[in-house]
Formats: C-alpha cells, sequence, structure tokens
C-alpha cells in the first residue's frame, strides 16, 4: 500500500512509484497516482493502447516539450501501442504554410521526443480510421476529444478523456486508474433524446455535426441516449457527430441505440433503469443551432477549410471528384486536412493531383485549429465542421459561416 488515500498499488506499481524502474517511470506513476487520488480510483488497471493528445507544440508550448525531452532523457519508452494527434505544422509544406520558423524548429523537437518514446507516427485527430487497432471492451487512454467519444460510443472500448501529458504517463505504464467510464456503472445513459420529425435519414455529416453539438451541449455531465439514428449511419458521419457532441461539452459516451455495442436496445444502453430527463429535439431546435454556429451571413470567405476531423481516404475521394474540370478562386485558399497516411493513399489513387490541380492544398498531419495563421490575415472561414465552427473564432479571429462540405465546395470554387 501506499500513503495515497484511495487507490491500491500492487508490490510492482509501488516499485516503480519507488524509481526502481527508472526516473522517467517512476515521474509517469507518481502522476498517475495523484490522478487517482483525485478521483478516488480503488487500484490500476491495464490499458492496451494509448492515443497522445499533447502532439501540437501551439497546445502545450514550452512546458509540455520540455516535459516530454525530459522523460526522453530519462529513459521513457511507451510500454503499449500509441498513436498521435495532429502537429501544428504539416512537416513538409510549412514554409508553404507561412508557419514561423521559431514554431517550426520546436515542434520537430517535439516529434522527436515522441519517437524516441515510440509512438506510432500518425499525426491524426482520428487514430480510429488510421492505424489504431482497438476492439470492444477493451481499456485504452486516449486523449483528443473526438477520438475519446469514438472510442467510447462507436467501439466500445473504454477510456476517459485524458488531458494533455497524462496520455504520455499512461503510455508509459501501460496502466490509468480505474474511475469514470472504466467502471460500468458510470456508462449508464442517463438522458434520454429523441429526434422528433428530423429528416435524419437525408441527414449530410454536417447535420450530425450539428446535432451531436445539440446534444452534447444539452447533456452537460450526463451520459446521452439517442434513439432515431439510422444504424446505416456511416462512419464518417459518426465522427463529425462525435466531434461537435464532444465541442458542446465534455461528453465522452453517448448510447447511439442501435449503433453503440453497449446499447443494442434502449434498456440496454439504461441497464433497465429510469431517465435523469428527457429531451425532444424537433426541426426548429435543430435549424437554430446550426444557424448559431455561424458568425456571420453568406460572405465571401478567404479561406475554405474541410478536415475536422481529418478527411477519410473516402471523404478525399468525395472532394476531389468535385473539383473536377473546376477551379479554386482567385483570393481564396482551399484547404483540407487529413491525416499523413491517408495523404499517402490519395497519391496512389490519383485524388491529390486531382485536388492540387484545382488549385487546392491537403495538409497532412495538422490540425486548422491550431496551425498558425497570422501569416495569413483571413477574414471569413467556411466550413463542414462544427467544431471548427465553434473554435475558430476565438482561436484564429476571423468570421465563420457554417455549412455542409458540397456548400463550402461550392464556395471555394468557380463553377
Amino acid at each position: 500500500m501506499t500513503g495515497a488515500l484511495y487507490m491500491y498499488l500492487t508490490k510492482e506499481e509501488e516499485a516503480v512509484l519507488n524509481g526502481e524502474r527508472g526516473e522517467a517511470a517512476q515521474i509517469a506513476m507518481s502522476v498517475l497516482v495523484k490522478l487517482g487520488e483525485a478521483y478516488e480510483a480503488d487500484r490500476m488497471i491495464k490499458i492496451q493502447h494509448a492515443h497522445i493528445d499533447a502532439a501540437s507544440y501551439a497546445t502545450i508550448y514550452e512546458a509540455g516539450l520540455q516535459f516530454c525531452e525530459k522523460m526522453v532523457s530519462a529513459g521513457a519508452l511507451f510500454k503499449v501501442p500509441a498513436t498521435i494527434n495532429p502537429s501544428a505544422i504539416d512537416f513538409e509544406a510549412w514554409r508553404e504554410l507561412r508557419v514561423p520558423s521559431e514554431v517550426t524548429e520546436k515542434q520537430i523537437r517535439l516529434a522527436r521526443a515522441y519517437i524516441k518514446m515510440g509512438v506510432i507516427p500518425t499525426w491524426t485527430c482520428a487514430p480510429y480510421q488510421n492505424g489504431a487497432n482497438i476492439k470492444y471492451g477493451q481499456n485504452v487512454a486516449w486523449g483528443e476529444s473526438n477520438a475519446v467519444f469514438f472510442a467510447n460510443s462507436v467501439i466500445g472500448s473504454r477510456t476517459n478523456r485524458f488531458g494533455d501529458l497524462l496520455d504520455v504517463c499512461a503510455a508509459i505504464i501501460g496502466k490509468v486508474p480505474r474511475f469514470g467510464l472504466y467502471l460500468s456503472e458510470n456508462r449508464r445513459g442517463t438522458m434520454l433524446f429523441e429526434l422528433q420529425d428530423l429528416p435524419v435519414k437525408k441527414f449530410t455529416r454536417s447535420d450530425y455535426g450539428a446535432l451531436g453539438f445539440l446534444i452534447g451541449s444539452t447533456a452537460g455531465t450526463e451520459v446521452p441516449v439517442v434513439v432515431g439514428i439510422p444504424r446505416s449511419v456511416t462512419v464518417d458521419q459518426l465522427k463529425f457527430f462525435g466531434a461537435a457532441a464532444a465541442t458542446g461539452g465534455p461528453c465522452a459516451l453517448c448510447h447511439i441505440v442501435g449503433v453503440t455495442p453497449e446499447a443494442r436496445t434502449l434498456k440496454a444502453a439504461t441497464r433497465g433503469e429510469k431517465f435523469k430527463d428527457k429531451v425532444t429535439i424537433d426541426l426548429r431546435e435543430f435549424k437554430e443551432v446550426k444557424e448559431k454556429l455561424s458568425t456571420t451571413g453568406d460572405r465571401e470567405p478567404d479561406l475554405v477549410a474541410i478536415g475536422c476531423p481529418h478527411c477519410s481516404v473516402e471523404e478525399l475521394r468525395e472532394i476531389a471528384s468535385y473539383l473536377e474540370g473546376r477551379r479554386v478562386k482567385r483570393g481564396v485558399e482551399l484547404w483540407i486536412f487529413t491525416s499523413p497516411s491517408a495523404k499517402s493513399l490519395a497519391r496512389e489513387m490519383g485524388l491529390l493531383n486531382a485536388i492540387e490541380g484545382a488549385g487546392g492544398m491537403l495538409i497532412a498531419g495538422s490540425c486548422p485549429l491550431y496551425l498558425p495563421l497570422s501569416g495569413w490575415g483571413f477574414k471569413v472561414l467556411i466550413t463542414d465542421s462544427a467544431k471548427m465552427a465553434y473554435y475558430a473564432p476565438g482561436l484564429h479571429n476571423v468570421d465563420v459561416v457554417f455549412k455542409d462540405t458540397l456548400s463550402c465546395l461550392k464556395a471555394a470554387t468557380t463553377s
């Protein structure tokens, strides 16, 4: 036992905490023990995978960089497979994107530190589409709010919403404190959402984003249960839904009846217990949230940004098909964000040529929200992402127009 008030440690875990397995493991374990104490965890549990959110120098800055380099110098190695979130730059195109050299230098140092610790360099916020082989029932430790949502709600793995650098510590130890969504009793659905007269079968990905934002902002800390989403919903639609739900509030798990593995039925979602509350979403409320995600009317954009979360290969194929025979307007930038692996596939499939041939730019491994844009002076951004629409005004000092993907592409191109 340790001096912790709530959490039991095995002899092996105590040895790590006492420094018998090296300084890096000692630091990581001490952080995780403090986390467990704060949340009254009873013990540590093994994890099978980690996803590192603390990937961008633009989010963890000098303190985060120093922490990672300190852990490398102390001998840190990841004990479980670990994928990683987008960086602050496109490593191949940072000059074209006018990223300051000092940001690039710090980001490259951070990337090298992670590589030395053993990260799988996915550089994507959608690890579930890019190499994260997790499955139902596994305990994992994921950062990145949309990825956390997807792991819990679509795959049926179990993870809490880990903050920056806690995910690093979890990957080093291969364990996390057992609390929150690792406990079955905390995964029970507590707030019911019913969709009334919404044309869900005709929903675009952006429509799913708006719906997710509304549910996430309404549910707060409750675990929402949604009835009315068809089983034919696609992975990309669920990606938009989850990203927006986790933006609207602290939502890390949502039971989509008939889709979520733990919610094959409504009774399964609630474990047979009563809801704390019931909410009906009608067409008026849905239209209102879509309108509120825009900060301005239909003004001409100077930046069209797609890929938050990162575009899948299927989305890139759709975009390339639309751009065939069209050109991006003068004075407009069309930026499409994706993972390095998806860009590589797009190159082999001829999609990259189609996008670049039309005047668009396919940006790999970076995030539209944290890519430094000070060198551009953009005024109006149009996006198909509810998450980007919510965060971009504050992060980039731009007006935002929230539209579906097709409308975004139309705004970017000549007819």
